[in-house]
């Protein structure tokens, strides 16, 4: 899996994956211009979207409606600078029995975003004069 950010101006970039594109910004009390979400209100938003979709799929599987389904996703900085403490995940299913919720908590499997973001992955940083175009 490959994504590339384009440089706008100031703290945007424009985000590609295959064909699609998302802007990326900070807020204006951080000096931008808040004209997308942060990096860090993304990296919720792919945490969000990868529980919803495993639930989504959860709950076509076994019949259940998905109706008014709502990730909601909460972290605080942590004691370390430049640090999430824990993740918060709720599932908000309203069409869902009190033993069904149960049921999903209990068979909830982890997912690409959440298991990256529960090993210690490395992370490496390299830098080039070079424009390539490979990555997308």
């Amino acid at each position: 899996m490959k994504i590339a950010l384009q440089h706008n101006c100031g703290a945007r970039f424009t985000v590609e994956a295959r064909h699609h594109r998302v802007l990326l910004d900070q807020p204006t009390e951080d000096g931008a211009t808040d004209q997308g979400m942060s990096p860090a209100e993304l990296l919720l938003a792919s945490l969000g979207g990868c529980v919803g979709q495993q639930v989504a799929q959860y709950l076509a599987a076994r019949g259940l409606s998905a109706k008014g389904l709502e990730i909601r996703i909460e972290t605080q900085p942590s004691g370390r600078q430049l640090h999430f403490g824990d993740f918060h995940v709720e599932i908000v299913a309203p069409a869902l029995t009190a033993s069904q919720l149960r049921a999903l908590e209990k068979s909830f499997p982890a997912g690409l975003v959440q298991n990256a973001l529960r090993s210690e992955n490395s992370v490496t940083i390299t830098a080039s004069t070079s424009q390539s175009k490979d990555l997308i």
